[in-house]
């Protein structure tokens, strides 16, 4: 393997000019940089990486952690987060916690004595094990991305999860639904509590009561969205509305409902928070709060790059990224159900999964509207 003397060597310099070529620490004639650029080539020279992170004690890698890889919200969130770092020159390691503390104590400790220049995470839960606080008090910048730890020191970049949840359920509502039911998250997560707090308060503001029977906590999987649906099946009189707080546990609502021979949304309304690519394939289209996992990633990068370069100092930031109402066949807000002929003030504010507008746009919508609509064509598989 080739060394800065080897190319010294070859290109008739000193090594202290091959350094300043490589690492573009010091200014050198543009002659001489063409000799250095060259031998480099010419002997396939690869810098050696843990050498550098020694002398400039920074390694250009950052960790993250996030819960659940097969959860399709994680990685766009990824993805954000690793185009901003590359564009940069970072390196982006990923661990998987599978909401499991001492996993992700593992990859904290893993991470720093890796010397990583930072870390992304989303928290296993709302207060860190006694491990954790010892290894996020590290000089390491740390920034929270979907959920965080609160009274921890870091960042935070978060959806608005309490009013995107109160749009969702205030459209149900004004769509003509009176009984709608909620299957949360984990309520130790600190957006599975919002989440809840958008479903009362649209409750609160809309004048209904608040009924224990028709909230019921899930874990944000597709088996605990199965398993709540039919729970709230057996409740009587049955809700007339579900709003579901994450994608997968919609699945698995779609499951239950399917299996049920329950139509959607003629017997039951349908919304949920999280959108996922493929439910613009399902008939009917499934109304749903658009979280930004993209952007969180991308924004959560953005700030941890300001941290390490010292850009950013300072008391810790709080960004909340809009979430966003995306209407569907699925809440009855675009097809003629028994419950209402009139579109509320949200079917006319909200985003609306028809691309045309016009003519051409209520033709669709009249197509859309004219068969009964059933869970069952479209229950995922198992």
């Amino acid at each position: 393997m080739a060394t800065l003397r080897d190319i010294a060597i070859l290109a008739d310099v000193s090594t202290a000019t091959v350094s300043h070529v490589v690492n573009g620490t010091s200014h050198v004639s543009e002659k001489l940089r063409e000799r250095v650029l060259s031998a480099v080539e010419e002997l396939n020279y690869q810098p050696n990486a843990v050498a550098r992170s020694l002398r400039t004690r920074q390694s250009h890698t950052i960790g993250m952690i996030i819960p659940d890889i097969s959860n399709p919200f994680f990685p766009a969130v990824v993805r954000g987060a690793e185009d901003v770092l590359a564009r940069s020159g970072y390196a982006l390691l990923v661990g998987n916690s599978d909401n499991d503390v001492s996993k992700e104590e593992m990859y904290y400790r893993r991470f720093l004595e890796r010397q990583v220049d930072g870390l992304l995470t989303v928290a296993t839960s709302d207060e860190p094990s006694p491990v954790l606080k010892r290894l996020i008090i590290q000089p390491t910048p740390v920034v929270y991305v979907d959920r965080y730890y609160s009274a921890m020191p870091g960042d935070t970049v978060i959806a608005n999860n309490v009013e995107g949840s109160k749009d969702a359920v205030r459209h149900l509502i004004e769509t003509g639904h009176k009984r709608v039911a909620i299957i949360t998250g984990p309520l130790q997560l600190a957006n599975a509590r919002a989440r809840l707090v958008g479903y009362q308060r649209a409750l609160k503001e809309s004048g209904l009561p608040e009924r224990k029977e028709l909230i019921l906590e899930g874990t944000f999987d597709i088996k605990s969205g199965f398993i709540q649906t039919n729970k709230l099946l057996s409740v009587r009189p049955t809700p007339d509305a579900l709003f579901v707080c994450n994608a997968q546990m919609a699945c698995g609502t779609l499951r239950a409902l399917g299996e049920a021979g329950i139509v959607v949304p003629n017997q039951i309304a349908l919304a949920c928070f999280d959108k996922l690519d493929f439910f613009d394939l399902l008939r009917p289209r499934l109304t749903c709060v658009a979280a930004p996992s993209y952007e969180l990633g991308a924004v959560a990068a953005r700030l941890l790059l300001n941290r390490i370069s010292g850009k950013l100092a300072g008391s810790w930031q709080r960004k909340v990224l809009p979430a966003t109402l995306v209407l569907g066949e699925s809440s009855g807000c675009l097809s003629q159900t028994k419950r209402t002929h009139q579109k509320s003030d949200d079917c006319q504010g909200a985003q609306s999964p028809f691309p045309d507008e016009g003519v051409k746009g209520e033709r669709l919508r009249a197509v859309s509207t004219s068969r009964d609509m059933s869970v069952s064509s479209f229950v995922p598989p198992r």
